[in-house]
């Protein structure tokens, strides 16, 4: 069995609790969605809305007062939160990916098959990345029945207006997975895994908060990937140029640096 089929085996279950729980969240918020479109709900929330400090609202992503009648609006700003458990999911597998063996005691059984560190490596990588794709996809295709079930969007309209919201999630997912599989190649337990993930994304969308409230760190903004895609600046302006060099030289950078890492680490057996 290669590395990539053993990977996907031993990880399927967790990753499928992840599509079920996420995907029943995202599907309830859809849901509710008719039920912001009465006058009773523009009413309350507008009242809510202007009694909140500007600063605050600015925190939340709501720096202009959105219409919630709109569904890209209302889901677009549940979606902001719902990427948190996205990219957490996506660190904690990647920080897990490279050290796991070493902290069950499986990595002579791994090392006894015919299998260079190399292919290990590139394998893990992959199987991590199908994973967090899979759960990318079943997310697209819930909020297309969402968007089609309780809005007036047709077909093609739900599919562009999904397909932007899910491709800008993956490619943020992928600088989180860069950023956890080179933590996985400098660690030597995974027992604290969760803790690491949770550190990595909630540090990161922090830093976009200390951004927005004080002016002179707004270049923190540079650091925090979910500021890059709020639905709000996704839609009108779209990833900045800067977001992506910064993005991408960050998943170069730190998947060859924890492949040499990986490479040359001496392992517990």
């Amino acid at each position: 069995m290669s590395v990539f089929r053993l990977e996907l085996k031993n990880t399927w279950k967790s990753t499928l609790k992840w599509i079920i729980a996420l995907c029943s969240i995202a599907f309830m918020f859809l849901a509710f969605f008719p039920s912001m479109q009465t006058e009773s709900m523009k009413e309350l929330a507008g009242a809510k809305m202007e009694g909140i400090d500007p600063a605050l609202l600015e925190v939340l992503g709501l720096s202009e007062l959105m219409d919630f009648t709109v569904i890209t609006n209302y889901f677009g700003y549940v979606l902001q939160y719902i990427t948190l458990a996205i990219m957490v999911f996506a660190a904690q597998m990647a920080v897990n990916s490279l050290v796991k063996e070493e902290t069950d005691g499986t990595i002579e059984f791994l090392y006894s098959k015919p299998i260079s560190r190399n292919a290990i490596f590139i394998q893990k990588v992959l199987a991590n990345t199908l994973l967090f794709l899979l759960l990318l996809v079943a997310l697209s295709i819930i909020t297309v029945v969402g968007y089609l079930s309780f809005s007036e969007y047709n077909f093609t309209e739900s599919i562009k207006e999904v397909g932007i919201l899910y491709s800008s999630m993956f490619y943020i997912g992928l600088i989180f997975l860069s950023l956890g599989t080179l933590l996985s190649s400098l660690l030597r337990s995974s027992k604290s895994s969760s803790g690491i993930a949770i550190a990595i994304v909630f540090g990161t969308f922090i830093l976009g908060i200390m951004s927005v409230i004080v002016k002179e760190l707004s270049f923190l903004s540079y650091f925090s990937p979910m500021v890059w895609i709020k639905t709000q600046k996704l839609m009108t302006e779209g990833i900045y140029r800067e977001e992506w060099l910064i993005g991408v030289l960050t998943i170069i950078i730190c998947f060859l640096a924890s492949y040499k890492i990986y490479k040359k680490r001496d392992m517990h057996l």
